[in-house]
């Protein structure tokens, strides 16, 4: 697998303090409240835990997160397809069913050849 580093910033929402004061008066905001399930009690809340970033007051950007996310899902789901198609064939005795295991098995083998292999480690 390739190297991959954490780019984190300070949350902008908390300002890197990892504890909410965005609301009126220095107090939670309502985001923050409904993450902790205060959201109903309507009372104000001081000291919650920020919900952007965990209360780590550092978080990692959304295109960094969702570029290291994208190959492995696209992996699973091109996987779970393929023995999806696979499972049909066999379960309609096709007559291309050589054919569409002989390219399933290839891809599929593929896949977790590059994510179970110690090369990347």
């Amino acid at each position: 697998m390739t190297e991959s580093s954490v780019n984190l910033h300070d949350c902008s929402h908390c300002k890197g303090t990892g504890t909410c004061d965005n609301g009126e008066d220095g107090y939670s905001c309502s985001v923050c409240a409904k993450e902790q399930g205060f959201f109903w009690n309507r009372k104000k809340r001081k000291g919650l835990p920020c919900c952007v970033c965990g209360g780590m007051g550092r978080t990692e950007a959304t295109t960094d997160r969702l570029n290291k996310r994208m190959a492995p899902a696209l992996a699973m789901y091109l996987s779970g397809m393929l023995l999806l198609l696979v499972m049909v064939a066999l379960l309609l005795n096709s007559q291309h069913f050589n054919e569409i295991l002989a390219f399933s098995s290839a891809i599929i083998g593929s896949v977790t050849g590059f994510y179970f292999s110690n090369r990347g480690k």
